[in-house]
């Protein structure tokens, strides 16, 4: 690998995204040789400048040096008189893919999941709420699809839940902090409540859910469609545990699917757990425009029959718990949350020494880092309480 060709693209990805402004001069890039002035910055910005250039520096040394790696194992394969070792060549692909995937990691990784802004703060605190605020209630505002709620009977989905003991006690302890805002941003993005309801039916809000297909999070991505939705994994971090994160990516998804099949949400529901080609392509061997009222009518899978049903099934349910002898608790929703960027590589055993919260703690508000450490690139950011997110800001000067 010619790491000479890379040095344009490394040398972007340092200076990617770096604050300007207008009382200093400071030098921007390259090009043809000649520097390039830009505005100049407050101190602040310089020093926050100056850090996020430390830590791609340092990224940009690591790689260069598993480049020079590279180049040496060339050189040394190159240098075997024997025609038939193929050993050393085997062995330097490997080593050149190796630099490849460190290569795409820095230059990809952070602008992959940051060109998705995920919000400051989840939650509310307890003085924001009125005695009347409820998240079930929240729901039923919301709910458009009540003329096709007796399908779920017809489908058998109904008793799938209700004979489900203490199924509604349990919902409601997983569902903190993350279920309340879920719902917040489904009503704020105009969809139908009904689509707040597929983390229950998809995982039961079990954020670290993993299918029997590798389907992961609250939102049941596979690694293809996630990476596709800013969804990105590797062995610290994964994006589809992370609930706010695939929560924005599965709202894209389901606008992305209500605008292609004319906001039929009975259709849209079952592109989302099949595919929406393969519906297509089953929809046209039945002489069929897929709509809600022949959705049934498409050989659709077993497992997305039920799907359907099941997200009608529980807005019946919601819709009119006593008709259904169903007694609903609410969500602990007085709890303010906030996501605070730590600007560098930490142990949740370290943060956890400057807040009121051990590390357990902060690892079920972050399901989405594998090591409980926050990333060693991107994302550096741990959601907790706002309280000790001031704690935790103040002792590390941010």
């Amino acid at each position: 690998m010619n790491c000479i060709r890379l040095l344009p693209n490394l040398a972007q990805y340092c200076y990617a995204d770096l604050p300007r402004s207008k009382n200093q001069l400071f030098w921007l890039k390259l090009t043809n040789n000649s520097p390039i002035k830009a505005d100049p910055l407050p101190m602040r910005s310089i020093l926050a400048t100056r850090k996020t250039l430390s830590k791609r520096l340092v990224s940009i040394a690591m790689l260069l040096f598993l480049c020079s790696c590279s180049i040496s194992n060339n050189k040394n394969s190159s240098h075997q008189s024997e025609p038939t070792d193929f050993g050393n060549s085997k062995e330097t692909q490997t080593v050149e893919m190796e630099v490849f995937q460190a290569l795409r990691t820095i230059l990809s990784w952070e602008a992959t999941l940051s060109q998705r802004a995920i919000p400051k703060f989840v939650g509310q605190e307890a003085d924001s709420l009125s005695a009347s605020s409820s998240v079930w209630a929240d729901l039923r505002r919301g709910f458009q699809l009540q003329a096709y709620y007796d399908q779920a009977s017809r489908q058998g989905q109904l008793n799938y839940y209700l004979s489900q003991e203490n199924y509604f006690e349990t919902i409601t302890e997983r569902g903190s902090p993350f279920f309340p805002d879920i719902v917040r941003v489904v009503e704020t993005h105009g969809l139908p409540a009904e689509a707040a309801l597929m983390p229950l039916v998809e995982a039961a809000l079990v954020t670290t859910a993993v299918s029997h297909k590798n389907a992961a999070g609250l939102w049941q991505f596979t690694s293809r469609t996630g990476e596709s939705y800013g969804l990105p994994s590797d062995e610290w971090y994964e994006a589809r545990f992370d609930p706010m994160r695939s929560t924005l990516a599965a709202l894209e998804y389901l606008k992305y699917l209500a605008k292609m099949f004319d906001n039929q949400w009975l259709v849209v529901f079952a592109a989302y757990n099949m595919g929406e080609n393969e519906l297509i392509a089953r929809a046209s061997r039945a002489g069929l425009e897929p709509t809600n009222e022949n959705i049934w009518e498409i050989s659709i899978p077993r497992e997305t029959r039920n799907h359907i049903a099941r997200i009608l099934a529980l807005a019946n349910i919601l819709e009119n718990p006593s008709t259904h002898s169903v007694q609903l608790h609410e969500f602990e929703a007085t709890v303010k949350y906030e996501n605070v960027e730590t600007e560098r590589f930490m142990s949740f055993e370290d943060i956890a020494a400057y807040v009121d919260l051990s590390a357990e703690d902060i690892s079920k508000l972050n399901p989405a880092y594998l090591k409980s450490h926050t990333h060693p690139v991107y994302p550096q950011y741990v959601l907790l309480p706002v309280s000790e997110a001031q704690k935790l800001k103040l002792a590390l000067n941010l």
